[in-house]
């Protein structure tokens, strides 16, 4: 782990974790590499899916943030733990080539920015289920619910989604 004179700290979990590999209840095995180390605000435990052998595929990323004095292991169980739900829950359905929203009617994913995108107006895109999803296909995903009251939460990496 780094720090530069802004205090930024990089920590490459793919260089410096390890393996943990993991089961679906589809029987899809997935495989994380987990590590933790020291920011600021205490202990924090990072999984990153190692997604290479699937190039359509984003990366899930799951955190827990502990005080220092957490004992690493117990840090650790509670990520593997938040990984288990969370790879066990599906949001999309996938029919002719058309995504919609399950009958849960519930989102959970994580906002990223590229560069550039050659099929967006928008840097920033969405994480839904390992799937790469655009603002404009975000925008599809709405489009069954006109009229209807949503409500839309940011959280911190670190907390839990319900």
């Amino acid at each position: 782990m780094d720090s530069d004179e802004n205090n930024i700290i990089t920590h490459n979990p793919y260089e410096e974790g390890y393996d943990f590999f993991i089961n679906d209840k589809w029987k899809n095995q997935f495989q994380f590499r987990i590590s933790t180390f020291e920011v600021p605000s205490g202990l924090l435990s990072k999984a990153i899916e190692v997604t290479e052998k699937f190039p359509d595929r984003e990366p899930q990323i799951f955190e827990v943030l502990s005080d220092f004095e957490a004992d690493i292991e117990e840090a650790e169980l509670t990520l593997k733990a938040k990984i288990k739900k969370n790879i066990n829950r599906r949001h999309l359905i996938e029919e002719n080539g058309k995504l919609s929203i399950d009958k849960e009617e519930t989102l959970r994913g994580r906002i990223e920015e590229a560069d550039y995108q050659s099929n967006s107006h928008f840097k920033e895109y969405f994480v839904i289920d390992g799937k790469h999803i655009t603002i404009e296909q975000f925008v599809e995903l709405l489009e069954p619910y006109p009229s209807f009251s949503f409500k839309f939460k940011i959280y911190d990496p670190s907390e839990e989604v319900d």
